[in-house]
């Protein structure tokens, strides 16, 4: 394949989304797959509930004794026995008859209704009853949660903490899922050292890192982390260590064009077939992707505006797809500009942005701190002007990516 250098956005993603691959399915523990997307659809073993059973604690009656009852003309029942959740039915009712009944127990053969505790008055070895239960009344019938055989989730479709749940009422204890990508981080840099060491005039700690694999965690991704120094032996025997027992790859730095940036020129000795580099994308433009045996490899700048916006318009999307999940992260949300912001109309442009309600409408405010860690840190959308558009004008409504 042809390699790609200073393209658009759009085509960038193009690139990514023809290239990556679902990772194979694998079955895991229902109480393990929440979040993932099933991969296929998935179907109940059993009725849940298992038998119909009582809604409310009272008594179980055939319906037709007591369609008379009322609180002036109150109706008296035999008490046959009682029924708590998990007790075996052995007892049938007869006409005239009553079994007193707890909630979660099963319904006795003969009764076909149940009458709440409170419209009761017991007396001795008789219930009287003050009010009908037309048939049907307080019972939860077998399968009314789910059917055996009947569909719970379709192919594709992520599962909730409620969908498990219902998966496991439905008797399935593992489910065939898309898994979530391990995901390999290298930092590079001479200058660069993980947190907890100390820091020498001159370093930084690998912040940007700390932030890539934060956001792996949010959305449910896992990994592992390196940081490397700008030496060529170390980032070949690294970026081999961590794609070998990961299924993707970030790297943080090193990827414009110098004499000491190193990633992209190791990654062409190593082999990797390079889709493109280099993407009119504001802030985030030297961003690449490529592929090393099967596996996506994205090569994010150093700067941290850069790196966070290349990794979530472009490698975060790309991971997205290899769960099987919809390759757009972030909702959209209308709201009112509060400022003007001007881009390059040859670009796709984002600005960080807080949002704020001003009677009754939400507005964005766009960020102009000096800190770009902390303006990162304090965004909760993200404004973007499409390539071609110069200036978005304040007081119109626009469409800003929601983060949190």
């Amino acid at each position: 394949m042809a390699r790609s250098y200073d393209i658009g956005l759009k085509e960038a993603l193009s690139l990514t989304f023809g290239a990556i691959r679902v990772l194979k399915p694998a079955p895991m523990p229902v109480h393990e797959v929440c979040g993932l997307v099933a991969a296929e659809d998935l179907r109940a073993v059993v009725d849940c509930p298992s038998a119909t059973s009582s809604l409310r604690d009272g008594f179980a009656v055939v319906s037709s004794d007591i369609t008379q009852a009322s609180r002036e003309n109150g109706i008296p029942l035999r008490i046959s026995g009682t029924l708590a959740a998990g007790d075996p039915t052995l007892k049938t009712v007869q006409p005239g008859e009553t079994v007193e009944i707890l909630t979660g127990a099963v319904i006795p053969k003969g009764a076909d209704a149940v009458v709440s505790v409170e419209f009761t008055e017991r007396r001795g070895d008789k219930v009287i009853c003050f009010r009908d239960a037309p048939s049907g009344c307080n019972l939860l019938f077998q399968g009314s949660d789910v059917a055996k055989e009947g569909l719970i989730v379709k192919r594709g479709q992520a599962l909730t903490p409620a969908l498990t749940g219902l998966l496991a009422a439905g008797g399935l204890d593992r489910v065939k899922v898309c898994p979530h990508p391990r995901v390999g981080i290298v930092a590079t840099g001479d200058e660069v050292i993980a947190p907890g060491h100390s820091l020498k005039p001159g370093q930084l700690y690998a912040s940007n890192m700390v932030t890539l694999y934060s956001w792996l965690r949010y959305f449910g991704m896992s990994g592992e982390t390196s940081v490397v120094r700008d030496h060529p032996h170390e980032l070949e025997k690294t970026f081999q260590k961590l794609l070998s027992k990961n299924d993707a790859l970030l790297t943080s730095g090193g990827a414009w064009k110098s004499e000491r940036d190193l990633t992209t020129r190791i990654l062409d000795e190593m082999g990797w077939e390079m889709l493109f580099h280099r993407v009119r994308l504001g802030p985030g433009k030297a961003v690449a992707l490529g592929i090393l045996d099967g596996k996506p490899i994205f090569c994010l700048p150093g700067g941290p505006p850069s790196n966070e916006m290349a990794f979530l318009q472009i490698a975060l999307p790309g991971l997205l797809q290899m769960a099987g999940k919809p390759n757009a992260p972030f909702p959209f949300k209308k709201v009112r500009l509060a400022e003007e912001v001007r881009g390059d109309v040859t670009w796709t442009q984002f600005f960080q942005a807080s949002l704020e309600k001003r009677g009754g409408e939400w507005w964005a405010i766009p960020h102009h701190m000096k800190s770009r860690i902390q303006s990162q840190a304090r965004a909760q959308a993200l404004i973007r002007i499409p390539e071609g558009v110069q200036c978005l004008t304040p007081g119109n409504i626009i469409d800003v990516q929601i983060l949190f």
